[in-house]
């Protein structure tokens, strides 16, 4: 299951440009003219980008500076930070956006009166935890998709049409019945119908 603010998040960041804008304004909050200068692309593509990061929920207004050239430049921030698992297997797609906490510093840890030299050993730990995290999450994924591929064998040969089969697919990719209603145009008491009689 996709859903819309994923989709919007995934155009947003898929452009080189954009991820780019995002870079710089995590160093520090600009405007269109100075980040520009900063990636070596026109103001005028520069602002198209920063529209759409803007749509996207990726970046927000932080207030402007008076400009010599006319109007006052208007100062954007980053905004909107999460992050976005992927994950695409032989018997399931998954794309899930977690949203993050930048001002959470997880568990109580104070970072402020370390020494760079120490900052630099507490990154490398967290990156050894996190790809540690991902390498558990792999084995956990792999699990997963051979469940959803006995699940899948189940539904083709349980379910006599290519409606059932495709409610019971769906129902099982994102254990919501109103998506699925809403995605296949039916109602919910149908979709509910459905999985209760093949997967109750």
């Amino acid at each position: 299951m996709i859903d819309e603010d994923i989709e919007a998040f995934i155009s947003a960041i898929e452009n080189t440009t954009r991820r780019e804008i995002l870079r710089s304004l995590i160093l520090d909050q600009s405007y269109a003219f100075q980040i520009s200068r900063i990636i070596g692309v026109s103001q005028q593509a520069i602002n198209k980008q920063l529209e759409l990061l803007e749509r996207a929920n990726l970046i927000t207004s932080a207030g402007s500076v008076p400009s010599s050239y006319g109007a006052p430049r208007k100062i954007y921030r980053p905004t909107g930070f999460s992050t976005l698992i992927a994950d695409y297997s032989r018997n399931f797609i998954s794309v899930k956006r977690y949203d993050l906490n930048p001002t959470a510093s997880g568990n109580g840890e104070d970072f402020e009166n370390l020494s760079i030299h120490e900052l630099m050993g507490r990154l490398r730990d967290t990156e050894k935890q996190i790809d540690e995290i991902m390498e558990q999450r792999g084995r956990l994924i792999s699990r997963k998709d051979q469940i959803m591929g006995r699940i899948n064998a189940y539904i083709t040969e349980m379910a006599p049409d290519p409606m059932s089969r495709a409610v019971l697919a769906e129902y099982v990719d994102s254990m919501n019945p109103e998506y699925v209603a809403r995605k296949l145009n039916i109602p919910v008491n149908v979709v509910m119908q459905i999985v209760e009689t093949y997967l109750r």
